[in-house]
């Protein structure tokens, strides 16, 4: 019995319903199903019942939930100690110079706005490069470091530095988001390439998607579709998307750490496409003791509080 499973399982006890719990846990609501038939399975009990046009527990889910509470809170506390071991251990009062690439500047920071300031990781000052000028600045030894994405595919060209390592610290899959009004129609939760080549796109500038985009459409030989907006005015995009004026991209990232949002919609793309976001650094970080904490505290951050994401979107 994996604690996962069971906090699939108190997620669905709280929702009364499979359909918002795996909307709450960014799972299938099929996957979550199967989850919870293999938990009877092993345990010998049915845990849920109809209930009206929801569910509610039997009396042998209520006595497992009271024991699963427990478990995942003794985790929780678990995970939280150890997790503020490995900060304390590589605690660092210095400002840090980061190189990051503009996803990770204009997304990921400010996804984790709140945590690195909870937990002393905004003691840093942050350049906003291309990959290949975060490359030249690490072989010049301006840093030791750099927070990069790259898509999956391309992660193979970094073996052309032999002086860098490439560390993932997390995995997405690129979607599509839309307005209600403005979605196709998905029964299945997906959107193709020619399906999106029909409907007015705007998207953030910023290379690695540029890339994915281009090559997208190129690849499958269709027309890239009608471009209403590609800049970073991040706001703008959003609001020409709750406007149902077009469509953007999104990732699952970004979508795990928001949550739902009202009159919008979210679409795997078929074929799927996948980047990393992780750390590219050279040996000489191992003797930079300020710019090593930081990267081992970043880690510990993004292992522990986004451990769900990780565990289900594994690199």
């Amino acid at each position: 019995m994996r604690i996962e499973v069971l906090e699939y399982f108190l997620e669905i006890a709280d929702c009364k319903s499979f359909s918002r719990a795996s909307e709450n846990l960014f799972i299938s609501q099929q996957g979550l199903s199967k989850s919870m038939r293999a938990l009877e399975g092993e345990l010998g009990v049915t845990l849920f019942q109809k209930s009206g046009r929801g569910i509610e527990l039997t009396e042998e889910g209520s006595i497992l939930k009271s024991y699963a509470l427990e478990i995942t809170q003794r985790s929780d506390n678990l995970r939280d100690h150890l997790f503020r071991l490995q900060l304390s251990s590589a605690e660092s009062t210095d400002t840090v110079p980061v190189y990051a690439t503009s996803y990770v500047c204009n997304a990921i920071y400010n996804l984790l706005d709140c945590e690195l300031d909870e937990y002393g990781l905004d003691c840093c000052t942050i350049s906003e490069c291309e990959l290949n000028e975060i490359i030249s600045a690490i072989g010049e030894g301006e840093t030791s470091f750099g927070l990069v994405n790259i898509l999956e595919e391309d992660v193979k060209l970094l073996e052309e530095f032999p002086y860098l390592k490439f560390t993932p610290l997390l995995s997405m899959k690129i979607i599509v988001k839309a307005s209600k009004n403005l979605a196709p129609d998905c029964s299945n939760g997906e959107i193709t390439l020619e399906q999106l080549s029909e409907l007015p796109l705007a998207y953030f500038n910023e290379p690695v998607l540029n890339k994915f985009v281009k090559r997208s459409f190129e690849n499958a030989q269709l027309e890239v579709p009608t471009i209403v907006l590609h800049s970073t005015n991040i706001g703008r995009i959003n609001t020409l998307v709750k406007n149902s004026k077009a469509v953007t991209f999104s990732d699952t990232f970004t979508h795990s750490v928001r949550g739902v949002e009202d009159e919008v919609v979210y679409f795997d793309l078929r074929p799927s496409r996948w980047f990393s976001v992780g750390v590219l650094e050279s040996p000489s970080l191992r003797n930079n003791a300020h710019q090593q904490a930081y990267v081992q505290r970043l880690r510990a951050l993004i292992r522990f509080k986004h451990r769900k994401y990780i565990s289900k979107y594994a690199m």
